[in-house]
């Protein structure tokens, strides 16, 4: 069986290091000006070409992203960012794809960068097969599924697009977070933050603390309740019940890695992981586990107990399967608090340098003599306790340490390490 390509999110270009060296294929990243989570990414500069280089290098792929739904001002950035693209083309670099959601951005592409592969993001709601077929029409080579589409209908759009000879990609998400509103259309972040979500600034107000109080309208009766969110005191939001209820916003986050074998026989072409704001751990854990699913898959094999427990051990808002098996219910919904997510790890540091067995590792979190250390590499996870460690600016033996802006220690390992490899804390066995 030929495998779908694994897609990874990379936030800038520690990430997309990580993601390629645990099993992604190709990893997604941001035009800084062109993107939704336009804070965290930066494909601008040398740190472009740099990534370029280096995928090219591993035989890898990068997408990048110009999926905001664009103002008249934004199309200034476009000629701006199109530049740099045609002189990282003069020497032979280019990205993949570039994932667009607005038309007026898709147009401007096509005329002025027609050598430049156009993905429809998942910002342009494509949902049925007939859309497919139209933006195939236009040139374009691959397009990415809204999350409301499910199994069912996938296999029945790849039956379509077979029948009509298209040779056009699907990808499809199966992990990370879903959001409360259709595809990402959301108003709530501009209406309270003054942050414009369809603009890449999302302030992910439907993921603040709130707590809610009831009215009394001027006759004594009850009024809808109000909703105060925690950093707001006295800024009060009122709250329509119906008789369905009132619903909490924050979904659970999709997890599809127990069911890859369904995933694979629908015959798309990329799987697709969200989460260009998570940290190193995250994409560690992730990728290595959907590689290893994905592996185990193609076999006929389900993911083994390791796999699962490691997904676990990211914190989350719970799993559930998305839309994948139909529309979700309340069990696609997270009405518990912090308490519910997963304990037993932290995430430790990162190794920096490996001479020998002297190790140097960047802290991300207190760590202490005897705290037992998980090292991931790509294909094993390593036990090892913290013994006599030291503070490797001035070689100072220390017994407790506490992460700071680029702070590092080093160690001593007989294991063959890695610059590069994730380093977790265990916190409860």
């Amino acid at each position: 069986m030929k495998l779908p390509e694994l897609l990874a999110p990379a936030g800038d270009f520690e990430k997309l290091q990580t993601a390629f060296r645990y099993g992604a294929d190709a990893c997604y990243m941001g035009i800084k000006s062109m993107s939704m989570r336009v804070k965290i990414d930066d494909g601008g500069g040398d740190m472009l070409e740099e990534a370029f280089i280096l995928k090219n290098k591993l035989g890898k792929k990068i997408y990048l992203t110009m999926n905001i739904h664009a103002h008249e001002n934004k199309l200034n950035f476009l000629d701006k960012e199109l530049k740099r693209l045609a002189e990282l083309h003069e020497i032979g670099l280019d990205p993949d794809g570039i994932l667009v959601s607005d038309v007026g951005i898709f147009a401007q592409l096509k005329e002025k960068a027609p050598w430049l592969p156009l993905h429809i993001s998942t910002q342009a709601n494509t949902l049925n097969s007939s859309a497919i077929m139209f933006w195939a029409s236009q040139g374009v080579e691959r397009v990415v599924l809204g999350r409301e589409v499910s199994l069912r209908e996938i296999n029945k759009i790849k039956e379509i697009l077979k029948k009509n000879k298209s040779d056009v990609e699907i990808e499809a998400f199966v992990h990370g977070a879903m959001c409360m509103a259709y595809s990402g259309r959301c108003l709530l972040s501009n209406f309270m933050a003054y942050r414009d979500a369809n603009e890449g600034m999302c302030a992910h107000s439907c993921r603040w603390k709130y707590k809610t109080s009831s009215c009394k309208k001027d006759d004594g009766s009850n009024c809808s309740a109000l909703l105060e969110e925690e950093e707001r005191p006295g800024e009060f939001i009122p709250i329509e019940e119906d008789e369905n209820g009132t619903s909490i916003m924050s979904a659970k986050d999709m997890c599809m890695v127990e069911h890859l074998d369904d995933v694979l026989a629908s015959g798309i072409e990329s799987l697709k992981i969200e989460g260009r704001h998570k940290t190193l751990y995250y994409l560690a854990i992730v990728c290595r586990a959907y590689r290893q699913a994905m592996d185990l898959a193609a076999k006929g094999k389900k993911p083994t107990k390791e796999i699962l427990e490691d997904i676990e051990s990211i914190n989350t808002r719970g799993f559930f399967t998305g839309f994948w098996y139909g529309k979700p219910g309340a069990e696609g919904q997270n009405y518990e608090d912090r308490s519910s997510y997963n304990d037993n790890y932290c995430f430790a540091g990162v190794i920096r340098q490996v001479d020998g067995e002297t190790i140097t590792m960047e802290l991300k979190n207190r760590l202490n003599k005897g705290d037992q250390l998980q090292i991931i590499a790509p294909n094993k996870t390593i036990q090892m306790t913290l013994e006599e460690f030291k503070n490797a600016k001035n070689g100072e033996i220390i017994e407790k340490a506490s992460a700071g802006q680029g702070f590092s220690i080093t160690f001593e390992s007989a294991e063959k390490l890695e610059k590069g490899f994730i380093v977790r804390k265990v916190l409860a066995s």
